[in-house]
């Protein structure tokens, strides 16, 4: 077995308990966080002056941000609008300044409403995505940046880029190290486990996580986060995993007991 790196999402808890969080990560041996801006922030207004004082206070405990998340959280940009093309390119460059700012070379890219395609073909879709990325590959290669798509399930809401081999397709097509897939144990709670579903796109993974269904705490781990972390855990191409739960209230106790299973998944 091979020891993974451990994190967490910041979304597992209420900003205004971020300190005694932090602390409770460095007595579980937590690594670091996988860090949504906006929910310390709560605007992109200044974002990168709250991502400074931010970086002090997690540094100075020796934990690391892994990747940015939630990037497009409380905006109304939609990749199929025309009129956003501008908006959507410097939002992108406020992000990659705020991973500098971070040391963190990780942007996940998920959001069902940011890529919703409802009104256009599946064709169309495509053309556009393809499009719009391959025009930022200069960016991203000039700031050793990551660009991380999430495969979202349909039952998240997600009407676009909900299958992981048709995604692993696209990344194909842009034609660029500097994308790749965020994987998320989501896809397995709404089908039946395909370890293949992971394997055959490891090439393209440049970043995994675990979750629950619904992203609750991680009190009773799925059965089918046991056989990922099976899985994982002999991987040798990857060394980090984060776990991701969504919660707008700070519950420790539940907090704690996710830590504990998160670790004990990973024998760690």
């Amino acid at each position: 077995m091979y020891k993974k790196k451990l994190f967490i999402s910041n979304l597992a808890w209420n900003n205004f308990d971020t300190d005694k969080i932090l602390k409770l990560l460095k007595d579980y041996s937590i690594n670091g966080i996988d860090i949504a801006p906006i929910k310390i922030n709560n605007t992109w207004k200044n974002c990168e002056l709250s991502m400074k004082k931010f970086k002090k206070k997690i540094f100075s405990l020796d934990l690391k941000v892994n990747a940015i998340q939630g990037v497009f959280y409380k905006t109304n940009f939609n990749l199929f609008n025309k009129k956003h093309k501008y908006k959507i390119y410097n939002h992108i460059l406020k992000i990659i300044k705020i991973s500098k700012i971070l040391n963190c070379n990780k942007i996940i890219i998920g959001s069902s409403n940011f890529r919703n395609n409802e009104k256009i073909s599946i064709l169309e879709s495509d053309i556009i995505f393809l499009d719009f990325f391959k025009k930022i590959i200069p960016l991203i290669k000039k700031n050793k940046i990551y660009i991380c798509f999430e495969p979202i399930p349909k039952n998240y809401g997600e009407k676009y880029l909900n299958d992981i081999n048709k995604l692993s397709n696209l990344i194909k097509k842009l034609k660029s190290p500097w994308f790749g897939i965020n994987f998320d144990t989501s896809i397995f709670h709404f089908r039946k486990f395909n370890k293949n579903n992971f394997l055959d796109n490891q090439k393209v993974i440049k970043n995994v996580q675990i979750s629950e269904k619904n992203f609750t705490f991680l009190i009773h781990p799925s059965k089918y986060n046991y056989l990922f972390a099976k899985l994982f855990k002999k991987n040798k191409l990857f060394n980090k995993v984060s776990l991701e739960m969504i919660s707008n209230k700070t519950d420790m106790k539940k907090l704690s007991l996710s830590l504990k299973n998160f670790k004990k998944l990973f024998n760690q």
